[in-house]
C-alpha cells in the first residue's frame, strides 16, 4: 500500500559521495577515504549523489557544473596544478572548500575521519593506587577482563611509563602488536579501525602497553600524539580501563582524559592519609574508593571510605599468588576467583551506560 509520500533512501551512515568522471580524482579521493575509515560512493551526476543523501558531498573539477549549487558544505576536489581553475570553479558553484590532491590529503582525511567518528564515544575508567604497590595494575587487568566477558569492546591502557609494561604481566611482552613507543610520531587523525587491528589482544582484551622504555615513553604521554590516540580509542572501544601511575600527584598525563576514577586504598593509616590528599587533587572527576585488604585493626571498608571522604565502590581482599602470577604472565587467570568477580561486577554495574549498553 502506498503512503502517498515520496520514498527516500536512508542517508549513508557517515558516508561520502563523490561526483567525478576522472579516474585519478577518484583514486586519490578513495585512498584518503579508506585511510579515514569512511565509505566513499562515486556517481556520475550531482542528482545521483544527492539521492544518496551523503554526510559529505564532493564534486570533481572535471564535472561541468555551470552555476551555483544549493548544497551546503560542498567540497570541490581537484588535482595539484589546477589551483587557478579550481578556485574559479569553486567561486562559480559556491563550494565551501577546495581540496587539491594529494597536497590536501591530510586536511581531507581529517574531515573524513571527523564524519566517520560521529558515533557514541566510549568511556575511560582510570584506576589508581593511592600508594605504590597498592595493586592498581592488577585491578585494572581484572576489570578489563570482566568487561570483555560482558561482550563489550574493551581496551586495557597502560598509563604508567615507569611500570615496566602491563604486557609482561599478561604474557604478551615479546608478542607482536603496537606499543606506546610506536605511537610517538602520530599526528592528525588516527583511524580507529587501524589502531584496533594493530593492538595485541589477550582473553578478548585489547592492550596498549608500555614497552619498558621509561623516559622515552614519558615523553610520548606528554606529546601532541596523545589527543589523536585517545580520540581513536574513544571511538573504537566501549570501555577503556586506564592503569594510572600510583601515588603521583597528578596521576600522570592520562588522568586528565579519564571520565571516572577508582582509587585503590590499602586499609592502613598512611595509605588512607594519602588517599585523602589525592581526593582533593581529583575533585574534577567522579571518584570512588576500593578498600584493599588486609585491613588494620578497627577498620572496615566503609570506615576506610568514610575517612577518605569518598564513596565506597567495593572491597578487594588480600589474594594469594598475585606476585607469582604477574611474574609468570598469568595475572588474568586470577580474575575467575569469586571475590574478584563480585568486585569487578559491582564496579562495572556502577558505570554509566555507554552507547545504550549497560555493564551487566
Amino acid at each position: 500500500m502506498t503512503t502517498g509520500q515520496p520514498w527516500l533512501p536512508a542517508p549513508d551512515d557517515g558516508g561520502a559521495a563523490l561526483v567525478t568522471g576522472s579516474q585519478r580524482i577518484r583514486d586519490e579521493t578513495a585512498r584518503v577515504a579508506a585511510a579515514a575509515g569512511l565509505e566513499l560512493t562515486v556517481t556520475g551526476t550531482l542528482s545521483e549523489a544527492r539521492m544518496r543523501r551523503p554526510a559529505v558531498l564532493l564534486v570533481g573539477t572535471d564535472i561541468g557544473v555551470t552555476g551555483p549549487t544549493t548544497d551546503s558544505d560542498l567540497i570541490l576536489v581537484g588535482l595539484q596544478g589546477e589551483e587557478t581553475s579550481a578556485w574559479e570553479v569553486a567561486s562559480r558553484i559556491h563550494a565551501a572548500q577546495v581540496a587539491l590532491l594529494p597536497a590536501a590529503a591530510p586536511w581531507l582525511a581529517g574531515r573524513f575521519a571527523a564524519l566517520s567518528n560521529q558515533g557514541p564515544k566510549g568511556l575511560l575508567l582510570g584506576v589508581m593506587g593511592c600508594t605504590g604497590g597498592a595493586g592498581a595494575s592488577s585491578l585494572s587487568c581484572w576489570l578489563a577482563l570482566a568487561a570483555a566477558g560482558s561482550v563489550q569492546s574493551t581496551l586495557l591502557l597502560d598509563g604508567d611509563p615507569g611500570g615496566g609494561g602491563l604486557a609482561l604481566a599478561l604474557g604478551t611482552g615479546e608478542g607482536p602488536g603496537v606499543r606506546w613507543a610506536d605511537l610517538g610520531e602520530v599526528s592528525g587523525t588516527l583511524n580507529p579501525d587501524q589502531l584496533v587491528g594493530a593492538l595485541p589482544t589477550v582473553s578478548g582484551v585489547s592492550v596498549l602497553s608500555m614497552s619498558g622504555a621509561g623516559p622515552a615513553e614519558s615523553e610520548i604521554l606528554a606529546s601532541p600524539a596523545v589527543p589523536s590516540v585517545v580520540d581513536a580509542i574513544r571511538t573504537a572501544f566501549t570501555l577503556t580501563v586506564v592503569d594510572l601511575p600510583s601515588g603521583r600527584p597528578a596521576g600522570g598525563p592520562l588522568l586528565q582524559v579519564c571520565d571516572t576514577l577508582v582509587l585503590l586504598v590499602p586499609g592502613r593509616a598512611r595509605p588512607i592519609a594519602a588517599a585523602r590528599s589525592l581526593a582533593q587533587q581529583t575533585r574534577h572527576l567522579p571518584v570512588s574508593v576500593v578498600a584493599r585488604g588486609p585491613l588494620a585493626s578497627g577498620l572496615d571498608p566503609h570506615r576506610v571510605a568514610e575517612i577518605t571522604g569518598l564513596p565506597l565502590a567495593g572491597y578487594l581482599p588480600q589474594l594469594r599468588g598475585v606476585h607469582t602470577a604477574e611474574h609468570q604472565g598469568r595475572l588474568l587467570e586470577l580474575g575467575s576467583q569469586r571475590a574478584l568477580r563480585r568486585l569487578t561486577s559491582s564496579l562495572l554495574a556502577s558505570l554509566p551506560d555507554v552507547a545504550g549498553k549497560a555493564w551487566r
